[in-house]
């Protein structure tokens, strides 16, 4: 839960109000709320906090383990899309740091890249035992019973990864995606941590309709290429650095295949060019799109060829398809595998149901006749 709908936020209370507060509290915002589905609301808020378990969701997405003051100053800058400083951040412990730094990607505050990296830092430092005992500590303030089990504080963590892709989700619509995109590139030196990589796959999702989209823009200004050179080659140029700027971060862990397509497009493009007589202008092509694949090393080093080739007067090789079985052979490639037994079907012959049939009709007519 993100902090306006948190209980204690409902109810202005804070982890170290007793009981007794949460039922002042509930009367005084009951007494001001003038719809029904409010009161409702702030009842549902006020049971939560008295009971354990409930409560104790409400205290793990908030910030335990602060006076009421700092916590609500933080509370309200973050809610209201106030700027947060990196200084914000310091004496926090690791569990109100991603909290933090979650709600200030939900609401917009700005400073997408610290809040980030505070996610990538701090996320594998919230230890259940260490979050548990900080709840005790401001429970104990309030005169309320203790959790004991942090079994349920490890049920909460599970549920960060929904938060997180929501709050990232919000993030890139405010700042699109192509810069959100740049930002988890800029990133990269925590692509060994849980939320980068988390992250990171969400957004392959999120960006999926967009490169799609990105890929057709450039299949048509390839074929426009054909037909007017100048401005089909412009367009295939600022598709492709689009194309580029949205694959940066799916290829950090997971190599180029985001540009591997539209890479074999480009080379069909120039080989086409090539072959109709129009070596100039494939030339062109080639010196102009091609370096836009110089971050992907296996690419690079094929445009390289195929630019030298070109510049010496020789048609670039064409792909090389990947070998393989084909549908054909998978029958005898299948009985090559121990594990896998082919056994002859068993056929039964097509007169046998007739002939029980009869059977069983001749039988009847000699008992009851």
């Amino acid at each position: 839960m993100f902090f306006k709908d948190n209980p204690f936020y409902l109810l202005g209370l804070h982890t170290t109000d007793s009981t007794a507060r949460i039922g002042e509290a509930l009367q005084e915002k009951l007494h001001m709320a003038e719809e029904e589905g409010e009161k409702r609301r702030l009842m549902d808020a006020a049971w939560i906090l008295q009971k354990s378990v409930k409560r104790s969701g409400a205290e793990f997405f908030w910030l335990p383990g602060l006076p009421k003051e700092e916590a609500y100053g933080l509370i309200h800058r973050t809610v209201d899309g106030k700027g947060l400083r990196p200084s914000d951040f310091l004496s926090l412990p690791p569990l109100s740091r991603v909290v933090l730094a979650l709600n200030g990607l939900f609401y917009g505050n700005g400073n997408v890249r610290l809040f980030l990296k505070e996610i990538c830092t701090a996320y594998d430092h919230i230890r259940p035992a260490e979050v548990s005992a900080l709840f005790n500590g401001d429970r104990r303030q309030a005169g309320l019973s203790l959790l004991r089990n942090v079994s349920h504080v490890e049920m909460w963590k599970r549920e960060l990864p929904f938060h997180l892709a929501k709050a990232s989700h919000q993030a890139a619509k405010d700042m699109g995606l192509s810069a959100y995109a740049a930002l988890l590139a800029e990133l990269a030196g925590d692509k060994e941590s849980f939320p980068w990589q988390m992250l990171e796959m969400d957004f392959e999702e999120m960006s999926r309709g967009e490169r799609e989209k990105l890929e057709r823009d450039l299949d048509y200004s390839l074929r426009l290429a054909d037909r007017h050179f100048p401005q089909g080659l412009l367009l295939a140029e600022d598709t492709l650095r689009a194309l580029q700027k949205l694959a940066e971060p799916l290829c950090i862990r997971n190599g180029s295949w985001p540009m591997d397509t539209p890479f074999r497009r480009v080379r069909q493009a120039v080989i086409s060019l090539w072959d109709n007589g129009r070596k100039e202008e494939g030339r062109k092509m080639a010196d102009t799109l091609l370096p836009l694949f110089r971050e992907w090393p296996p690419l690079l080093k094929q445009a390289e060829k195929d630019r030298t080739d070109m510049a010496g007067g020789k048609r670039p090789a064409p792909e090389r398809m990947a070998g393989g079985p084909s549908w054909q052979n998978v029958p005898s490639t299948i009985s090559r595998i121990p594990e896998v037994k082919r056994e002859k079907e068993k056929k039964w012959p097509l007169f046998l149901p007739f002939f029980l049939l009869f059977l069983l009709l001749t039988l009847y007519y000699a008992v009851f006749h």
